[in-house]
Formats: structure tokens, sequence, C-alpha cells
């Protein structure tokens, strides 16, 4: 799901007020852009999907060489 204007402003937001400066660990530039909210399923211990349960995610993406990093998206505030 795309980041609204208003989800990537809340996301702008919550990285300033944790002190979220990432540095690309693939090629230590500090240029980023918001991706998009993705989900993961969650698995039992056996590896099976449990239920209908997914952990939603907010990507951000290197803005020069594209290496993708993932934050948990419900403590943000993003569904």
């Amino acid at each position: 799901m795309p980041l609204s204007t208003s989800q990537k402003q809340k996301l702008r937001d919550w990285m300033k007020s944790k002190g979220v400066k990432p540095t690309c660990a693939s090629c230590g530039e500090s240029d980023w852009g918001a991706g998009e909210i993705i989900s993961s399923p969650v698995l039992a211990p056996d590896g099976v999907q449990a239920a209908e349960s997914h952990v939603p995610m907010v990507q951000i993406i290197c803005i020069n060489c594209s290496y993708v990093m993932v934050y948990a998206a419900v403590p943000m505030g993003l569904p």
C-alpha cells in the first residue's frame, strides 16, 4: 500500500522524534525515500503461518542504491 502524503509526514515526524538518522548498510549514504506499507505473516514455532496474523511494516528506500530498510508501522501510528 503506497503511503499517502500525511503518512509520509507521520513517518518523517516519527523518525525525527526518535532521532532516527539511518545510514544505508549497503552504500553508506543517508538519503532515504518512503516506500510502501507491507506486511509479513506471523509464523508459529513450527514454521506454519499463525492464523491470519500479520506484522505491518513501512519501507524506507535508499535513494542511491535502492537498499530497503523496514520499520514496524503500528508504533508509528501507520495502519
